[in-house]
Parts: C-alpha cells; sequence; structure tokens
C-alpha cells in the first residue's frame, strides 16, 4: 500500500509562567513488513484523565492546555520520509511547529554532506522531494533555531544526482481542545486504515508521554478465516449492539439498505469482551441504552425490530428459508457504526455466517498452526477464541485447543495478552447469556450465537458453547435472544 502520514501535534501551555513545553507527536504508519501504510485516522487516548480525541487525514494540529510542568524544552522541526526505502527519489516532509528558518542536509555513509537547501519555513507541514544518486543509506537532517531532528534513508535506486526540492507546503489546521494535558500523563494510541475496502487497526501504544517522539504504528492486514473450502472471511470487530438513542437522550436514526433510514444506531461493541448482560433484560422499543441480545432475524426490516422481545414466532422472521443475502440479515440490512474508528460502515458490508459455515470454521478448516479455537476468560470475561487461518502457534501459548469440552479456565488472558492475539488476528465470542423475553440467562457462562440458517419454521440455528460443550445449536426458537457476530469478505 501507498504511505501518507497522518501526524498530530500536541501543544501544552504552562500555566503561570512565561515559559511554554511543545510536545509534538508524529505519527506514520506502516505493515510489518515495513511497507509504508496511508492512515485515515490516530486515535489518542489520555488514560490518566479519561479523554480521548480522534485525528483525521491529512493533518490536524490538537492544542491542549498543560499543567504542572517540571521543565522547559524547546520545539523541534519533525522530519520524516517516505517511502523508505527509496528508489532513487522520496518525499519528505517537515513538520514546523512555529515559522522559521530551517536547513535540510543529506550526508552519506562516509558522513559528508552531498546536498543542503535552507529557506524559511512557515508553521505546519512543508514538503520537499529528495533525490539520491547511490544505493546506500543516507542520513536526512532537519535543523532550526531549536534543534535537530533526523531520519535515516535507505535508497536501493539511482537517481542523476543528490539534490533537495521544495514541493510546497499545506499549513495544519488548529482546533483547541478543551482537554487537559500533563506531563507524564499515559497515552493509548491507535491507528486506523482503510484496507480492501474494510477500516483496520495498527497495533496499540501505551506509555507515559513526557516529550516529543516519532510513531511508527504497525498494521497487520487482517488474517482471514476459512468458513468453507473455497471462501474466507474477516470477523466483525465484535459484538453487534442496537440503541435508540445511541445510548444518549435523543431518538437516532441509520442507513439501511436502498437508502433509506430507520430508528436507533447500529454499533460494534467497544472491545471484543464487551457484553450488555443482564441489562437486556429492560429491552423495548422505548429503552434509549445499548442492548446485544436479538431475536432471530430482526434486522428491523419489514417489522422485525430488533427490541423485539415477544415470545411468539409469528412475530419473528416466519418462513422455511435462510436470512442469507436478505434484508432480515442485521449486516445486510444496516449501516453500523465501529466506536474505535469512529466510521460507519455501509449496509450490506457484513453479513452473518449460515450454520454450515460456523461448523466448518469450528470444526473442520485446515491451519497452520493446527488450532481453531481455544476455550478462554479474556480480561475476566469468559468465551471462545476463534484462531485465523495463518496465526502462529508461537504468538502466545494456548492450552487445551480444539477441545469442545475444555473449560473456560483452560486460559486466563490479560487486556495486555489478548492485545498480542487481537494484534495477530484472533477473534474472541463473549459468553453473553441469551435472552426468553425479558429474563437472561446465563451471562458470563454460555455462549449462543445465530446464524443465517432456518431449521423449522419455529426453530432457527447457531453455535452454542459453555464450560465443558460446545457444538451445533439447531433447535433454538426464532424468540429467543441470541448474540450477533457478522463477517466480511475476505479480499
Amino acid at each position: 500500500m501507498k504511505k501518507v502520514f497522518t501526524s498530530l501535534t500536541l501543544f501544552g501551555l504552562a500555566l503561570g509562567t512565561a515559559f511554554a513545553q511543545n510536545i509534538t507527536l508524529e505519527f506514520t504508519g506502516a505493515t510489518n513488513g515495513g511497507v509504508y501504510v496511508r492512515m485515515d485516522s490516530v486515535r489518542v487516548q489520555n488514560v490518566s484523565r479519561s479523554w480521548s480525541e480522534t485525528v483525521f487525514y491529512p493533518d490536524t494540529v490538537l492544542t491542549f492546555q498543560q499543567t504542572g510542568i517540571a521543565e522547559v524544552q524547546g520545539t523541534m522541526a519533525n522530519i520524516t520520509a517516505y517511502p523508505n526505502p527509496a528508489n532513487g527519489t522520496t518525499n519528505a516532509a517537515v513538520t514546523m511547529p512555529q515559522s522559521g528558518d530551517a536547513t535540510l542536509q543529506v550526508f552519506n555513509l562516509a558522513g559528508q554532506m552531498v546536498a543542503e537547501r535552507t529557506m524559511s519555513l512557515p508553521e505546519g507541514k512543508n514538503l520537499f522531494e529528495v533525490r539520491l544518486q547511490t544505493a546506500q543509506v543516507y542520513l536526512l537532517a532537519v535543523t532550526t533555531a531549536q534543534g535537530r531532528s533526523t531520519v535515516k534513508l535507505l535508497n536501493r535506486g539511482f537517481a542523476s544526482e543528490c539534490d533537495i526540492l521544495f514541493r510546497g507546503n499545506s499549513a495544519a489546521e488548529k482546533r483547541l481542545s478543551t482537554h487537559i494535558f500533563q506531563s507524564g500523563d499515559v497515552l493509548k494510541i491507535i491507528g486506523y486504515a482503510t484496507h480492501n475496502g474494510s477500516v483496520v487497526s495498527s497495533r496499540e501504544v501505551l506509555q507515559l508521554q513526557t516529550a516529543s517522539e516519532n510513531f511508527t504504528l504497525f498494521f497487520t492486514p487482517p488474517n482471514p478465516f476459512s468458513v468453507s473450502a473455497n471462501t474466507q472471511v474477516y470477523f466483525s470487530p465484535s459484538n453487534l449492539q442496537w440503541s435508540a438513542t445511541n445510548g444518549g437522550s435523543t431518538a437516532t436514526t441509520h442507513t439501511v439498505a436502498g437508502g433509506g433510514t430507520a430508528a436507533g444506531t447500529w454499533r460494534f461493541a467497544p472491545n471484543q469482551w464487551d457484553t450488555i448482560g443482564a441489562a437486556n433484560s429492560n429491552i423495548s422499543s422505548s429503552y434509549s441504552s445499548w442492548i446485544d441480545l436479538f431475536g432471530w432475524g430482526t434486522s428491523g426490516y419489514n417489522s422485525k425490530y430488533p427490541y423485539t422481545s415477544i415470545m411468539d414466532v409469528s412475530d419473528y422472521v416466519n418462513t422455511d428459508a435462510n436470512i442469507s443475502g436478505t434484508n432480515y440479515d442485521w449486516g445486510v440490512y444496516n449501516a453500523i457504526y465501529n466506536p474505535k474508528t469512529s466510521t460507519t460502515d455501509a449496509p450490506g458490508t457484513w453479513r452473518t455466517l449460515t450454520n454450515a459455515e460456523w461448523d466448518y470454521l469450528i470444526n473442520t478448516r485446515s491451519t497452520t498452526s493446527g488450532i481453531r479455537y481455544a476455550k478462554a476468560t479474556v480480561n475476566g470475561v469468559c468465551g471462545l477464541i476463534l484462531v485465523p487461518d495463518n496465526w502462529l502457534a508461537s504468538t502466545y501459548a494456548l492450552d487445551s485447543t480444539n477441545t469442545s469440552y475444555a473449560a473456560y479456565t483452560s486460559n486466563v488472558i490479560s487486556e495486555a495478552q489478548w492485545t498480542t492475539l487481537e494484534n495477530a488476528g484472533c477473534a474472541f465470542l463473549p459468553a453473553a447469556g441469551h435472552r426468553h423475553g425479558t429474563s437472561v440467562y446465563g451471562v458470563g457462562s454460555i455462549g449462543g450465537y445465530w446464524s443465517a440458517t432456518y431449521s423449522t419454521r419455529t426453530l432457527a440455528c447457531g453455535p452454542c458453547f459453555d464450560s465443558g460443550y460446545l457444538g451445533p445449536m439447531d433447535s433454538g426458537f426464532r424468540y429467543y435472544g441470541l448474540s450477533v457476530r457478522l463477517v466480511r469478505a475476505a479480499q
């Protein structure tokens, strides 16, 4: 993938002093193999103060008011280069926190300066073309009154000469945040990019932030799961949820297939282990918070509403047919919001697996590691880990794999450990329980997930598991409230 970088600058202003300390965070995206990735956005969460900001492509500068500064230091310009490795030429971007004179220099392996350009640059991002004559490692440096920033360049091609050409600038967009940032706060940073029509996330960075820093956010192109001999899919980020008001106080609407709108908001849960649990007993058309246990085919199409709780199968999809590819499928009919990326997927992006696909996924498919699934407790939540086809067993030592009667305690995984598994493409199906009418059972101990497959006019199919059991569920009444986990085609 081609790379265009997204940058975020955090400016901290000291209170009660004539000096200011700027902390600049510059982000670039890359795959594990070093191929640069154009990022759509970067999400910065201040764990210490419970706020978050999302920065959108191309470039955005956020200004935070910083308190309690222990020391004052100047702010240096930052420099990035892409592509790197270069093929005779590369693009350089110099981000200036304030306007001023800047000198760009290129040095070869012997330490000799082979190109130089000095000019006055405005605040924001300034673009250059760097030409490199010999296949070797170069050092690209920018020097301002505040200091020096460098980046190593690996050149594999040949230009006619070494040179630095100015290509223009784009002033960074500024907006004042109401959030407070203090040196030493813990930041959680995740980048997001579009790959094969779907938004994917980078590996998470979690650290104390006390100084300016250049980050490379690494992306893994999602790992696929085989659901038949010739079909692979990617799993949705988490389980499906619905709210009449997007969790607020005002009724909301969303786009549906055909271009119309319907009431409420569909979203994926913030984390793979998140479940609503017993609060699903509040299910109704007027309930303002989130629910995540749904009757079969209750996408909202043809008056089959997600909040339907009547224990009468005639109020559900009452035909001897699957819902595959129809508007009764939650993903086919609805636009779905992803809170991690602040993006909304159009209707038809996602779909529900058939029962045969669930069975192939869990019991039949071949994988690189030989592992298909494992029971586990993730961040204190019981459930089922699904391992992608090309996952390596050395990534994390899972116990009691491919064992239907294994207990959830076979693998006790912390949030930090789950990050490793999630970055490697694993999906987690939490034991979210099941609902009959407005009564909820088995939260934290039983997991039941719908498929798109019918069994009889009153029954539908899907996998079911608990601590000691995993098998197909072909006798679930359509009015049962079960979890929904969607997939999309792997490309």
